[in-house]
């Protein structure tokens, strides 16, 4: 949007209006601005007269938009290598533009270092064809080592076509190239994950699972009774603090996911949700009796009332900050060898609590919300169908139908 600055004479009088838009980036990265002056329209209100000056300079701004792609050399966007756009204009522009957590910058910066590995410093983003593309499946596939020296997994090769994906997409989203060459693969030329068989719990599994919790901490006995009953993330649970509960409702508002951040200070990232809406989730009566217990705990052993702020899975020294998230995962494992149950995760309780529900007659909209999955298909693609006692009621409910 263009920035209109007012033109005054020596009395203060508006005489015209000062426009200036940024086009776009040279190839060291710095703005490319143009200017120009708008005359004050006559005998217009002050509304009126805000209001045409505004249209003179979209319809300006436009032109010059317009003309600057025209006019921008090709051979400019020709030269640019695939690292330089990934470093100074991709990692800049999308990835560090404020609205990823710590752990998904880390991410990227990992599957752009390998990318760039690959391609080398000096392959031009435009030379990045289908065929090159394919080449890169194929040594992903078949030559590349994880950091470790293991050969890379279904995911880990799935992961990296879809980063260049998205490089190549913005790149031709903001004209560097004519096409993503990703789109012109077929569908069998793409990687492919092996659908992950989902773990969870059956009802005796899951009754053995918190019987086992009777004799544990209060503390994480609540915890995994809270991702059992609700499906909450293990971030999403860490991040929850006293003042998400509403007792009289009975419910609790998820509005933070906690993780890990290794150039922080205290090494921890409290942001929005994975999806980034806040969703409230009921609690059942027996978990909210833990959390009042816990609270008890927790005013007992430091002598004063906990505020609404204070996390309800802090850490043992201070009752404001998170536990790391990482702390469920490894108690549990701990835990669950101690008790001879399944091996299972935090995640693999999210699991079991959308198969309970659907178990216990739920929909799939209804677990898609207490799950707080933003796409549907994302619930569907997990859950449907995913106990064999759904799919033998199924097929029972077609046999009455047909049945003499």
């Amino acid at each position: 949007m263009a920035a209109i600055t007012p033109k005054t004479d020596k009395q203060g009088q508006i005489i015209a209006y000062k426009v200036r838009i940024c086009v776009g980036r040279d190839e060291r990265y710095k703005q490319i601005w143009r200017t120009c002056t708008i005359q004050r329209p006559e005998g217009l209100t002050p509304a009126k007269e805000k209001k045409e000056v505004e249209r003179q300079a979209d319809a300006w701004e436009q032109k010059q938009r317009e003309e600057y792609e025209k006019t921008r050399s090709k051979e400019t966007k020709d030269k640019i290598t695939f690292s330089a756009f990934v470093l100074e204009h991709w990692r800049k522009d999308h990835v560090e533009d404020g609205s990823h957590t710590p752990s998904t910058l880390s991410f990227y910066q990992h599957m752009t270092d390998d990318l760039i590995e690959y391609f080398g410093p000096r392959k031009k983003l435009a030379a990045i064809d289908a065929e090159a593309v394919k080449r890169y499946i194929k040594y992903c596939n078949t030559e590349a080592k994880t950091k470790r020296g293991e050969p890379y997994s279904q995911t880990t090769t799935q992961h990296h076509f879809n980063t260049l994906r998205t490089i190549l997409e913005y790149a031709r989203r903001y004209k560097y190239i004519q096409t993503n060459p990703c789109q012109d693969l077929g569908q069998k030329e793409k990687p492919k994950r092996s659908k992950k068989q989902i773990d969870f719990l059956d009802a005796n599994e899951t009754k053995r699972f918190l019987a086992a919790l009777d004799d544990e901490p209060l503390f994480w006995r609540t915890f995994m009774n809270l991702l059992i009953t609700t499906g909450l993330r293990r971030g999403e649970a860490v991040g929850l603090q006293w003042g998400d509960i509403d007792t009289e409702k009975q419910i609790i508002t998820v509005q933070r996911n906690v993780t890990i951040d290794k150039n922080s200070a205290d090494k921890l990232h409290v942001g929005a949700t994975k999806t980034g809406d806040v969703r409230t989730v009921p609690v059942t009566p027996r978990v909210l009796a833990l959390l009042t217990a816990l609270k008890a705990q927790y005013e007992s052993k430091y002598k004063a009332m906990i505020f609404p702020k204070g996390f309800i899975f802090c850490s043992a020294a201070d009752p404001y900050k998170p536990i790391y998230p990482t702390e469920p995962t490894r108690w549990q494992r701990k835990f669950t060898e101690r008790h001879n149950l399944p091996k299972m995760s935090p995640h693999d309780l999210r699991h079991t609590a959308a198969t309970l529900a659907l178990e216990a007659g739920a929909n799939l909209k209804q677990v898609q919300e207490l799950l707080g999955h933003r796409d549907p298909s994302t619930t569907m693609g997990f859950y449907a169908g995913v106990t064999e006692e759904n799919k033998r009621r199924a097929v029972e409910g077609i046999e009455k139908l047909i049945a003499k």
